[in-house]
């Protein structure tokens, strides 16, 4: 197998706690009100926990800096966890705008979430601001749909631009892309694609793992052997292992060139 380096991206973890809050706070807090309902949805249990916990470690800490005050509103937040599964997600959101009757909600880490969560926001014409969810068509294709829906940060194919013109940078002709088979994945390796290809070089092959897979033994020998390099677009825990086992795999096929991985 000949591709010598890896190209990898990454979901990282993290609400975009302070400008969210800011924004939150100027368009929901009435002026005399006395107190502001937030729903905070986040996985706090399964592969993405810790992603979760983060966030409303994040979420709280900016809480406690402003003693819960929001323009004169007291803050409560609701916390729900959604497991990182859309469905559960959207259970959740409608819980907590329907039954604890929030102003507005926020949260979700995976993309498929935030295309199941901004549907809702629409319906119960509550705000909804994605915290992590990159999902590009929220405020690209379909952005119409959802006016209640407020983006603090980047969409999913974005960087992944840069990303494709640098790799032509590198001299590099054909690449392999090996991404997570969601939402996020799919709209990453689309974004590396299209700068890739307008300036050169040429995708020859997609390979995509199911979201949470652990191991890559049936997807590692189908990387075709004369490809320059590999993208590789992987959440949660598949961003560690995907890269280790892919390593692996080249210094076991051939030892002499382990300095290039």
């Amino acid at each position: 197998m000949r591709p010598s380096r890896i190209v990898t991206a990454r979901l990282f973890g993290g609400a975009l706690v302070g400008s969210a809050l800011a924004l939150a706070g100027a368009l929901s807090a009435p002026a005399q009100a006395e107190e502001l309902r937030l729903g905070f949805i986040a996985p706090m249990t399964g592969p993405f926990a810790q992603v979760g916990k983060d966030m409303v470690d994040g979420f709280q800490m900016y809480l406690d800096e402003v003693k819960g005050d929001f323009a004169g509103a007291t803050v409560m937040l609701i916390v729900e966890d959604d497991q990182a599964k859309p469905d559960l997600g959207v259970t959740k959101a409608k819980k907590l705008v329907l039954q604890d009757k929030v102003q507005m909600f926020i949260g979700g880490v995976l993309a498929s979430t935030g295309y199941a969560l901004a549907p809702v926001s629409t319906a119960e014409k509550t705000i909804y601001i994605a915290s992590i969810p990159a999902a590009d068509d929220l405020t690209q294709r379909e952005l119409g749909k959802y006016p209640y829906f407020i983006r603090t940060g980047w969409s999913s194919s974005q960087p992944h631009h840069a990303l494709g013109a640098w790799a032509c940078d590198q001299g590099y002709k054909k690449i392999v892309t090996v991404g997570a088979d969601y939402a996020f994945g799919y709209e990453a390796v689309g974004g590396f694609q299209k700068a890739f290809e307008d300036c050169g070089g040429k995708v020859i092959q997609k390979i995509w793992p199911a979201l949470g897979a652990k191991d890559f033994g049936p997807y590692i020998p189908a990387i075709k052997a004369d490809a320059d390099a590999v993208f590789s677009l992987m959440v949660g825990p598949m961003a560690l292992q995907f890269p280790k086992q892919l390593r692996r795999r080249l210094q076991e096929g051939d030892p002499r060139r382990r300095h290039q991985l």
